[in-house]
């Protein structure tokens, strides 16, 4: 983004220029997507591909108030979250393709999209993969005093995960500049969320954040 959005108390909002980038960015990633849908559907791309349709406000919403500095995690859907922290499209498109300009020269495809240089710490494709790395990154960022954060974006399903609970702890323990970005799409790859996720998953950081921000946005 060429622009901010101002995170101040006094909740202005973006500017009319700051929402029209965010809007390109959107469409950018949707675009990139379709086209990406299109090649697989017809056989082109090498490896597996998981589309970040119907998520773009997530990442762009996250990401606008992002420095370059600041490090980010993806998932498996990671297109969406590149794109959104300022990665290269025609990088993002030769990696997936297998190229050697691609971002990581052809040889982490369409799920380990990276570039450290924006802060891009790179899509996974574990469930979960990226909670410990994002909340590593923000220890990192702590120890070096420097202001930055790190964001995880992650799924429903990885809710599910040990690692999710594990993170939680020692982020809020160490206090940690970390943000935990669930993405809820109702899904856990194939499976239905309500069929095997118990209650709220918000809820689940009543044990770890800290009272004084928790009861200030109950």
């Amino acid at each position: 983004m060429d622009e901010r959005i101002t995170t101040k108390r006094t909740n202005s909002g973006p500017s009319d220029s700051q929402l029209l980038a965010m809007y390109e960015r959107m469409l950018l990633i949707r675009r990139m997507e379709e086209r990406l849908r299109d090649d697989n559907a017809a056989g082109k791309l090498p490896g597996a591909l998981h589309l970040y349709i119907g998520q773009e406000a997530c990442a762009v919403g996250v990401c606008a108030h992002l420095d370059e500095s600041d490090w980010i995690t993806g998932t498996h859907r990671g297109h969406g979250h590149f794109l959104a922290k300022g990665g290269a499209p025609k990088a993002m498109m030769a990696e997936i393709w297998a190229k050697r300009t691609g971002i990581c020269k052809g040889m982490g495809g369409s799920m380990h999209v990276t570039d450290l240089t924006k802060g891009i710490l790179g899509a996974n494709g574990i469930v979960g993969g990226g909670l410990a790395i994002a909340t590593g990154a923000a220890f990192a960022a702590k120890l070096d005093g420097k202001g930055r954060v790190a964001v995880c974006f992650f799924g429903d399903g990885a809710s599910n995960q040990g690692v999710f609970m594990e993170t939680m702890n020692v982020a809020s323990v160490w206090r940690l500049p970390v943000v935990f970005m669930c993405e809820n799409n109702q899904f856990s790859e194939f499976t239905p969320s309500k069929e095997i996720t118990a209650g709220e998953i918000a809820d689940r950081a009543r044990a770890f954040m800290p009272a004084p921000w928790w009861t200030a946005t109950m």
